[in-house]
């Protein structure tokens, strides 16, 4: 066989396995977060990168939010929960301070993945 045949069968099998596996499955598979992608906000691990993207999300959506800039320091604290309360309340989600999967999805979507953060945040993407 030649290898252009081989890619063709393997890319068919791959297919046709990826269809089998869905199917199996029901329509019952949800999405989960981003993979290791720590969540946001006050009793959570609050790892630097993840905390610097919110941030700098939040900024970049303040107008829209109405929430004031907020230091960019990689630090959760009072200020950074209340721009993430304020990006909840603008995105239509429940306000409870933590950024996790759909809080995240929101502000990431929003801002067109600014600054990479989607390897960061949490979403259910």
């Amino acid at each position: 066989m030649s290898s252009i045949s081989l890619k063709r069968r393997g890319a068919f099998l791959f297919a046709t396995a990826s269809l089998v596996t869905v199917g199996a499955l029901g329509g019952t598979a949800q999405a989960v977060p981003n993979s290791g992608s720590l969540w946001v906000g006050y009793g959570k691990a609050n790892a630097y990168n993840s905390v610097l993207c919110v941030q700098k999300l939040s900024n970049s959506l303040h107008y829209q939010t109405g929430y004031h800039v907020v230091d960019e320091d990689g630090s959760f604290g009072g200020d950074t929960n209340g721009a993430v309360l304020a990006l909840q309340k603008w995105a239509g989600l429940p306000q409870d301070g933590i950024v996790g999967p759909k809080t995240g999805d929101a502000i990431v979507t929003a801002t067109k993945d600014a600054y990479g953060c989607y390897s960061y945040l949490p979403t259910i993407h």
